[in-house]
């Protein structure tokens, strides 16, 4: 690729009394509970400020703006704000951020919506951009924070094309580094037939919220910005943007821009720089914890950025796979069983149990097919996933629908098996057909005593008929994707999913349970529908009352306005 890297300016002098003074303004805000309290009076001067300015966000207001944000409270000034040229839109949550003292300029922005992946690509090429600065992964916390916005395969035929735009973008190369991906990019106007190379470097180890795992990773990480020439003064503003483009975002800004002032000049007010970044996009730092970092990364960046072999050792690069952002997050561990003892067996699908699940799919669609997740019961296989967002959002948001139609599927679609044809009892086995008998008259008065019980039970319990039924460890009868597939040699032969061996005294102990819990579910649904009807006639009641009392009170009114008239007339 060319001009992959340039060679970095020696230091012109000696910065020590600059990083001293910053440490100990550093160490004087650290005691105690004062560095909160130094955070929330720096945003509240950087506020005030803003109002005497009156900075506004009125463009960002409109309604057919609106739906352009990825967050309401993350709105870009108008008198910073990008705006584009070309197309039907002219907006994008994108703002003009500069220090003229330093030579640095940026266009800060949130991680692109579906809908704006064009916009950004639009703005990359109109304000002559060459590098895209990515500080966060495409999904954080179980949550979606950016849209996939760049073709994820090498070629021309993977191409993105952007018809509203009229652009295309096209990967040509993809490094991985231990903590950022460094791509490259063809970016042609489809318009005039002109292509550009730009570059896009991902962080992947930032937190949202958070901050890096050390100072080092971050220094090496804008190194290579830097040396890459994204921020030089003769190309246009890099584009940089986490999820909201305010918090990672204003962290790298304040971090590059403080570390240029230090070579420059031999001195930087952090506090003042900051305040002057947040006059171009609001809210710039959003913890406490990523102004922490940005202190500890200036004046570690002092240090390294002008030492020899900080800045001569090169990051390895791991490798050239396309598709690492698949990998930014493992998926959560399933939620914990419960309540599996409580579900009739599931019918033997030779050991794979496949579910229709209807669940919020990452891309909107709504629908997750089978082809999305399967459930594999032999060999102790893992789930299968085609779709990682899907698999995300499932298990965040959807775990309960699913386990809901599963137990709702097991009870009403499966009918109960036959008997088994058994050899003729022994006496042991007439002796457990007499505990049956037992255990039958128990289970009867079992029954009266939890229907007294149910009678009086909260609606907050209700959790099992209304489907909250989760899936408990595994049984020996029950289908479980975990569980290892006994061999052919000593597999018993099962019908139905009912062991043949199993005795007559189980198979009824079994249907009993079965029908013990149909009864239950009903008797629950019963009691729910006597509670909805008793609040139905209760609101009725009320509304009865409140109507005869405002007729009484406009006849008393009428009664009083009457014989006033009389009197005074």
């Amino acid at each position: 690729m060319s001009e992959k890297a340039t060679t970095t300016a020696a230091p012109t002098k000696d910065n020590t009394p600059a990083r001293l003074k910053i440490e100990q303004e550093y160490n004087d805000k650290k005691t105690g509970s004062g560095w909160h309290r130094f955070y929330k009076e720096l945003c509240e001067v950087c506020d005030r400020e803003a109002k005497e300015q009156q900075f506004t966000t009125l463009e960002s207001e409109r309604s057919q703006n609106r739906g352009l944000n990825r967050y309401r409270d993350v709105n870009p000034y108008d008198h910073s704000r990008i705006i584009l040229r070309r197309g039907n839109v002219d907006y994008i949550n994108a703002n003009l951020v500069k220090l003229e003292r330093a030579d640095r300029q940026y266009i800060l922005t949130q991680g692109p919506l579906l809908d704006t992946v064009g916009h950004l690509w639009l703005m990359v090429w109109e304000q002559n951009s060459r590098a895209i600065l990515m500080l966060n992964k495409l999904m954080e916390k179980k949550q979606v924070k950016c849209h996939l916005y760049w073709p994820d395969q090498l070629g021309p035929e993977h191409a993105l094309n952007l018809r509203d735009v009229n652009l295309s973008v096209e990967l040509i190369c993809c490094e991985n580094y231990q903590n950022f991906v460094r791509r490259w990019f063809k970016l042609t106007d489809l318009e005039t037939k002109t292509s550009r190379e730009v570059m896009q470097f991902h962080y992947t180890t930032w937190p949202d919220f958070g901050i890096p795992s050390s100072p080092d990773a971050f220094l090496k990480f804008l190194q290579q910005v830097r040396d890459s020439g994204a921020l030089n003064k003769d190309v246009g503003p890099a584009v940089v943007h986490c999820s909201a483009g305010i918090g990672r975002s204003g962290t790298f800004c304040l971090v590059d821009c403080c570390l240029v002032l230090v070579d420059k000049y031999g001195e930087c007010n952090v506090a003042k720089v900051l305040c002057k970044l947040r006059s171009y996009r609001l809210g710039l730092i959003q913890t406490p914890d990523q102004l922490d970092f940005s202190y500890q990364a200036i004046i570690e960046g002092i240090k390294k950025l002008n030492d020899p072999s900080f800045l001569e050792a090169e990051e390895p690069i791991l490798s050239n796979d396309t598709e690492p952002h698949t990998q930014d997050e493992q998926p959560p561990p399933l939620p914990p069983r419960s309540h599996s003892l409580n579900l009739p067996l599931a019918p033997n699908t030779g050991g794979v149990l496949s579910l229709d699940m209807r669940a919020a799919h990452a891309n909107g669609d709504g629908i997750v097919g089978e082809s999305d997740i399967i459930l594999s019961g032999g060999g102790g296989e893992k789930p299968t996933l085609s779709s990682k967002d899907a698999l995300n959002n499932i298990i965040i948001n959807q775990h309960e629908i699913v386990n809901a139609e599963v137990a709702d599927s097991l009870l009403n679609n499966r009918p109960l098996p036959p008997l088994p044809t058994l050899p003729q009892h022994s006496e042991q086995e007439s002796d457990s057909d007499d505990e049956d008998e037992d255990y039958d008259d128990n289970d009867d008065d079992e029954d009266d005593d939890d229907e007294e019980e149910y009678e009086t039970i909260d609606e907050h319990k209700l959790d099992t008929a209304n489907g909250d039924v989760t899936l408990l460890q595994p049984h020996e009868d029950d289908v479980n994707a975990n569980s290892e597939k006994p061999t052919a040699a000593v597999e018993p032969h099962k019908v139905n999913g009912i062991d043949l061996t199993t005795s007559s005294g189980d198979e009824l102990k079994r249907r009993k349970r079965t029908e013990y819990q149909a009864n239950l579910e009903q008797k629950v649904n019963e009691i729910k529908r006597k509670q909805r009807e008793n609040e139905d006639n209760q609101q009725a009641a009320k509304k009865r009352r409140s109507l005869l009392t405002y007729i009484a009170a406009g006849v008393v009114v009428g009664v009083i306005a009457a014989y006033a008239y009389t009197k005074l007339g």
